[in-house]
């Protein structure tokens, strides 16, 4: 406003067309910050690999552990995994957080054996439940694969990653295949739209 001697409503529209083109983001309380300094996910990165990686940045990232229990199966999942009615399936439900700041949410479904049953302590130490599948039960996830819509936040979500009902959020929905093409589970990222860059490329 000082510099460009304008009152306060042309400097918010500027930054709101700014925002809705890319090239900012905003954090409530905070301020507007260029997109350039937004951590990039690469198009390589193993599953579950997220808080390790940005860790290997420099960035202060750590993850939540909200639940490590198993549920009953949803008539979708039993569907997708061919499960009966009385299965279970381990969800390890956690919140992904940059600089203390909420970033995404994921939900992962597994049809393991029972006797497979990390604590939140394990899983928070560890930093994924795919290293202890492999350590543990010498399960490796060779494959996930993606959907990737855009959608606007619930309030079950809302309230998870401390932003409003409504926000826009980027959803990735993975089938998780073993080496042996053994479809073993599910998982639903629930990422804040303006919380970092999904990278990936295309090739013919």
């Amino acid at each position: 406003m000082r510099r460009f001697h304008v009152s306060r409503a042309p400097v918010r529209q500027a930054l709101k067309e700014l925002a809705e083109e890319g090239y900012v983001y905003r954090e409530r309380g905070k301020g507007t910050f260029s997109a350039q300094e937004l951590p990039v996910h690469p198009p390589n990165l193993e599953l579950g690999g997220l808080v390790r990686y940005l860790r290997e940045q420099g960035m202060d990232c750590h993850s939540k552990v909200l639940i490590a229990d198993r549920v009953p199966v949803s008539d979708d999942l039993r569907q997708m995994l061919q499960l009966s009615p009385q299965d279970k399936l381990l969800n390890i439900s956690r919140v992904v957080l940059l600089k203390k700041r909420p970033i995404a949410w994921s939900q992962t479904y597994l049809n393991v054996t029972e006797n497979f049953q990390p604590t939140v302590r394990e899983l928070e130490e560890v930093g994924s439940v795919f290293v202890l599948l492999e350590r543990e039960l010498g399960i490796s996830i060779a494959r996930g694969d993606h959907q990737i819509s855009a959608s606007g936040a619930n309030e079950e979500e809302a309230e998870t990653l401390g932003i409003q009902a409504g926000d826009p959020i980027l959803v990735v929905e993975t089938k998780l295949y073993t080496r042996s093409n053994q479809l073993i589970g599910w998982r639903r990222a629930i990422n804040i739209a303006d919380a970092y860059k999904l990278s990936f490329t295309v090739t013919h």
